[in-house]
């Protein structure tokens, strides 16, 4: 997507067993899936990969992971941020420290959730505690007030952390309150990355001048990502604007589900099995699949997915039920 001048990064599943283990072998596949996608970067052990639910030792050998195995394909191109933020400040810090030591991109965090920060001036202390861990590296704030609890005014919170924080770099921002992030693009500019982190909304943004994008979705839609952004470099909005209602089609179904679980199960029809999810999310059962399918089945999903290919058989199959 580079010839859009667009960044996206994918948030990664993080790939179980059946047992809620971790499938640490299947980080290379998963590695070369993201390439194939188009995406820029990968964003790891955020939401999507289920990072609340892991422990402090299992994130780190996740980050170790994905580092060596970019070292080995020579990859150095290829974006890794990895998510650091937890109730714990200290192991934050630490699992900082830890991603810069292995050569990553940027890091990012969410603010403790459980004692909360009660005003902004707390969550740009507890930004510049964590950010000096790993004051060589690119540092964002995650923000997601629908899980963490904390919301604050994100353009505030930018120019205090913009002043304070010397390696502070930008957002990754999962909120809906596009006028307050209207403002962050506007005083952004060119020095600092916003990351908009709701794949729903994405022409929206880029055609408010957002540039940058991490998400869940990337992983399975890449391609209709990239007809929109061709179609609007075109002038075509006619096309633009279809586009955006197959992927709405889609999304409407995606809500009907938890996202992590659905989107381990599209992975799975793609022909990347990822596995289960850990509990407390609830795995799929069979019946849940092929409804899933069937839905998918009346979108054009498969249409504008470049590796549906590799899944045509069992595609038919399951339609033949």
């Amino acid at each position: 997507m580079n010839s859009h001048n667009v960044e996206i990064l994918n948030a990664t599943f993080t790939p179980m067993f059946g047992d809620g283990s971790i499938n640490y072998d299947c980080i290379p596949d998963l590695f070369q899936h993201c390439v194939n996608t188009g995406a820029n970067g990968v964003f790891l052990n955020g939401t999507t990969g289920e990072c609340m639910s892991l422990s402090l030792e299992e994130r780190l050998k996740l980050v170790e992971t994905w580092t060596a195995y970019r070292k080995v394909i020579n990859r150095p191109d290829f974006k890794i941020f990895v998510h650091v933020g937890s109730c714990n400040l200290y192991e934050t810090a630490r699992m900082a420290e830890h991603a810069q030591t292995h050569g990553v991109d940027g890091v990012a965090m969410v603010a403790t959730f459980y004692f909360k920060p009660k005003t902004l001036e707390d969550l740009v202390e507890q930004c510049e505690y964590v950010a000096a861990a790993a004051s060589h590296t690119p540092f964002y704030y995650y923000n997601i007030p629908f899980l963490t609890g904390v919301n604050f005014p994100m353009i505030s919170f930018l120019e205090v952390a913009s002043r304070r924080i010397p390696n502070f770099a930008g957002l990754k921002n999962s909120f809906n309150d596009i006028i307050d992030y209207q403002h962050c693009l506007h005083y952004a500019k060119e020095n600092y990355s916003l990351y908009w982190g709701t794949d729903e909304a994405f022409m929206m943004l880029y055609a408010a001048g957002n540039r940058h994008y991490v998400g869940s979705t990337y992983n399975y839609m890449g391609d209709i990502y990239q007809l929109m952004l061709k179609a609007h470099d075109a002038g075509d909005m006619r096309t633009v604007v279809s586009l955006e209602g197959e992927a709405d089609a889609i999304y409407k179904i995606l809500l009907q589900y938890n996202g992590i679980t659905a989107g381990k199960e599209i992975m799975r029809l793609l022909g990347l099995d990822c596995g289960t999810v850990r509990k407390p999310l609830k795995a799929f059962t069979q019946y849940d699949r092929d409804v899933l399918l069937a839905k998918l089945n009346e979108t054009t999903f498969f249409q504008h997915n470049r590796e549906s290919e590799t899944v045509t058989a069992t595609h038919g199959l399951r339609n033949q039920r």
